[in-house]
């Protein structure tokens, strides 16, 4: 396998692009990092077995008639587009003030920053699928929402794929003081795609960010995503995954609070079906003091399906008065569904609040019991009770064309 990435690496090269530094580091940290093993912790309920590189995607074109349908009513003005990994600014609509560049054209105006922030994001990488997404990018884009910006409505991320090719997006996020941005990510595939996504974010004092990922992903697709965050004093960061899993499907956060008062919500719901499986690896390093963090991911498993959460409080000597909490709930409705669940803290602070835990639980007997006494068929009863398990996580959704999407499906 390492063979065959080595192949795409060399056809890829290209002394004329001025991000072959950038992906020298990538693949040069993938190198010290290797392919994931069954016995690591991070990817043991990975079915690693069906793990498979297609050839690298070529940049192609689309029309805006064929995106059209996958634009949200709120956001046709307020889009940024990928085709197949590759920023589309024909088709990308970006609203004053946010500023929104290829990662390529943005190293002349941006540079310093721009790889500081990938400097430093290789130093500590311990995940493939991250470094691999550095050194296989196909053009990614930066996004700049300076200082005291706002948009009245979302910005949405497309990510179209027309093939079966590996598709490696990028997108540097950056918010300056005090501004205030709510990203949607949505997909479309034609095929079964291999999509290796990053999603890199930094915070400036008193910035705000909602960043949520709706992705549908088809059966047969491999998707792995990577999300980093880095949020300085007194900004917030607020994630919501929502997913019905693939074949194999991986999510990985990780998220820095560097300075005083920042704070960050991370919230996923998994519903699977079939032989469908979701994984989801989150680490939450508190910094600084007075930093306050919440994990909360669910699931829903039916049929074959398989989940794991992998999730870490990390607490640092310095970080005094944090508040820290982490919870993974699971629901199983059938005897072959599998959830794994492993919640951890690290604390070397004193003067902490902090806690953990994971659940794994099946519909109540007497709940359902309680439904039908008062005239509700046992279908309804069940999915009423489901509803309401989704329904804490599904209330975060803002968008009201997702909104009326997701609370009619189930």
């Amino acid at each position: 396998m390492k063979e065959l990435l080595e192949s795409y690496w060399q056809e890829m090269l290209d002394p004329k692009d001025p991000l072959v530094q950038w992906r020298q580091k990538g693949w040069d940290c993938f190198g010290r990092i290797g392919l994931p093993k069954a016995k690591q912790e991070a990817f043991q309920y990975l079915p690693l077995q069906k793990l498979a590189f297609p050839k690298l995607a070529s940049k192609k074109t689309v029309s805006l008639q064929e995106i059209e349908p996958h634009l949200l009513p709120e956001c046709r003005s307020s889009r940024i587009v990928f085709v197949d990994g590759y920023l589309d600014e024909a088709l990308s609509s970006v609203p004053s003030p946010l500023v929104c560049l290829p990662l390529d054209s943005a190293m002349r105006s941006y540079g310093l920053f721009l790889q500081n922030r990938i400097s430093s994001a290789l130093k500590g990488e311990k995940d493939p699928f991250a470094a691999l997404n550095i050194a296989f990018q196909g053009r990614g884009a930066f996004l700049y929402a300076p200082p005291n910006a706002g948009l009245e409505n979302p910005l949405q991320i497309l990510h179209f794929f027309t093939g079966i090719e590996s598709c490696s997006p990028r997108i540097q996020t950056y918010l300056g003081k005090n501004a205030k941005l709510e990203i949607v990510q949505t997909t479309f595939h034609r095929a079964q795609t291999f999509c290796n996504a990053a999603c890199d974010i930094a915070l400036d004092e008193n910035a705000q960010l909602f960043w949520s990922d709706l992705s549908e992903l088809p059966a047969a697709a491999q998707h792995f995503q990577s999300v980093r965050a880095t949020l300085k004093r007194n900004s917030r960061l607020k994630t919501l995954m929502l997913t019905r899993g693939s074949v194999m499907a991986r999510a990985s956060f990780q998220v820095q609070l560097a300075e005083e008062n920042a704070e960050a919500l991370l919230l996923g719901l998994s519903r699977l079906r079939g032989e469908n499986q979701a994984h989801v690896h989150a680490l939450v390093e508190h910094q600084a003091p007075f930093t306050r963090s919440r994990q909360h991911f669910k699931g829903i498993l039916r049929d074959k399906s398989r989940s794991s959460f992998e999730g870490k409080i990390y607490v640092r000597p310095e970080a005094l008065k944090t508040e820290a909490y982490q919870l993974n709930n699971n629901l199983v409705l059938s005897d072959e569904a599998q959830a794994n669940a492993k919640p951890n803290l690290e604390i070397f602070a004193d003067d902490v609040k902090a806690s953990h835990g994971a659940t794994l639980s099946q519909l109540d007997e007497e709940e359902l019991f309680y439904l039908q006494s008062r005239g509700l068929p046992l279908l309804q009863a069940k999915r009423w009770l489901v509803a309401g398990f989704s329904r804490e996580i599904l209330d975060q959704i803002a968008i009201p064309s997702l909104r009326d999407k997701y609370f009619r499906e189930e």
